[in-house]
């Protein structure tokens, strides 16, 4: 732990992280999930937590506290899943704000909402802020990708092009690594294939998010030599 914070010192990622973006990966720190009660009651609480984060994991220089040391993350993702949920759209605003005070690089806003639409804890922030894109996750849900019939990203696609703030906006599909990384949702890979590459002449599709990365190393039984390696094939082409 860091000294006075229930903060874990991860000081030993600042090189890991340096490393990655020097082979020009994006690091985002992913916030909330599904995890016991959390959330942002307030415009206050928003942008007093864009400023805390900002000044303890990215550009910001005014923190004691810096768990990955020196190194500057490449931006935040709101996996909000449970409790008050009016100031995500400040806390986007004020981070936004912050970004504008370190030119060095590029920063990201991203969120990953149920695909249900609209989400309940972030579809407001959505609609009155900027992102950069957003991760759907298409599992757990009835709207999942296996259920054909409601599997709902066109919906997701109008609110991209119509009602966004960033009209260049993109889309994830959100999948599990494994048939044991969710409760429902797992897509064989010749399914997966067939669904994603009509999507892929789509505008607003930025790709697939998967969760998580080490299950789809782990999964052998739909592609070799596993289900992560197929996934990029299938981007990549």
């Amino acid at each position: 732990m860091l000294l006075g914070t229930e903060l874990l010192d991860c000081s030993h990622m600042e090189a890991e992280i340096n490393y990655c973006q020097s082979k020009h990966k994006k690091i985002i720190l992913s916030m909330g999930g599904a995890t016991p009660a959390y959330g942002v009651g307030s415009i206050k609480e928003g942008e007093d937590l864009a400023d805390e984060l900002w000044n303890t994991f990215a550009g910001g220089k005014n923190s004691q506290y810096r768990p990955f040391g020196s190194a500057s993350i490449d931006g935040f993702d709101l996996d909000i899943e449970n409790g008050e949920k009016a100031g995500y759209a400040a806390f986007v605003h004020k981070m936004r704000k912050n970004y504008e005070t370190d030119l060095s690089k590029t920063y990201y806003i991203a969120a990953a909402p149920q695909c249900p639409f609209p989400d309940y804890f972030v579809g407001d922030a959505l609609n009155e802020a900027w992102f950069d894109f957003v991760m759907i996750q298409f599992y757990n849900n009835y709207c999942n990708v296996v259920n054909t019939a409601a599997f709902n990203y066109d919906e997701w696609d109008t609110w991209a092009k119509t009602r966004s703030i960033n009209k260049n906006v993109r889309l994830f599909v959100g999948i599990p690594g494994s048939p044991s990384a969710a409760g429902r949702g797992y897509v064989p890979y010749p399914q997966l294939v067939t669904t994603i590459k009509p999507l892929q002449s789509k505008d607003t599709f930025g790709g697939i998010m998967v969760w998580d990365a080490s299950q789809a190393y782990g999964n052998t039984q739909d592609v070799l030599p596993d289900y992560a390696n197929g996934i990029t094939r299938l981007i990549k082409g």
